[in-house]
């Protein structure tokens, strides 16, 4: 089938990286292997691109799942890729969500994704922190480098019963951290603290 012969054919592919950086005695910060499943696929011989359909890309802890994808290549060295439908990305414990995404991938590794939704949302929930932080915004942009989400148009972040909200916000996934970007957007930081809601207390039984 379709599916398994490009899954089989892309581990190969990586598997060959990694025996070649090992011999070449590289740092231990090697791309792991990816593996590509997808319901069917096809070559589109004007564009000269692969398309596929119920897509999912796997490599470590990073997943991205999606009804469409477009490819400009298949040995993920050097390629951009437009995902479409029911765009899901999971990095670690990080989950983002949008109707429509461009991501990059560069040295078998995925570099930096650019995501549009209506909006597109994020969720955030670690096993060594009690508060799970989640946001929204029209437009997103990860960078895989800096380890950093930036989220702009009708941003909207919240940890624990704090609320963030403004055009430019940035969310660092390793440090769990929330700041603010640029003040040119126009729209200034507003920062909401929600009270945790009281205990109800019991009524008195008044029964003799």
């Amino acid at each position: 089938m379709v599916n398994l012969t490009h899954k089989i054919s892309l581990t190969l592919l990586c598997t060959a990286c990694l025996e070649h950086l090992a011999t070449a005695q590289e740092a231990p910060s090697e791309p792991l292997p990816i593996s590509l499943d997808a319901d069917s696929s096809s070559f589109s011989q004007e564009t000269g691109t692969m398309i596929f359909r119920g897509l999912q890309i796997s490599q470590g802890s990073m997943k991205i799942e999606a009804d469409e994808a477009i490819a400009t290549g298949l040995d993920f060295e050097k390629s951009e890729w437009n995902f479409n439908g029911n765009v899901n990305i999971t990095i670690d414990s990080a989950r983002i969500n949008s109707d429509r995404a461009e991501v990059r991938f560069i040295s078998h590794e995925l570099s930096a994704a650019e995501l549009e939704g209506t909006p597109a949302t994020f969720e955030d929930e670690s096993s060594m922190d009690e508060n799970t932080i989640r946001g929204s915004a029209g437009s997103l942009h990860y960078d895989n480098v800096a380890r950093t989400l930036r989220m702009s148009d009708s941003a909207w972040l919240s940890e624990g019963t704090t609320q963030f909200t403004g055009c430019d916000l940035i969310y660092d996934l390793n440090q769990r951290r929330i700041t603010s970007g640029s003040s040119d957007c126009g729209e200034d930081l507003q920062i909401i603290f929600v009270p945790p809601p009281e205990e109800t207390q019991p009524e008195p039984d008044t029964a003799l």
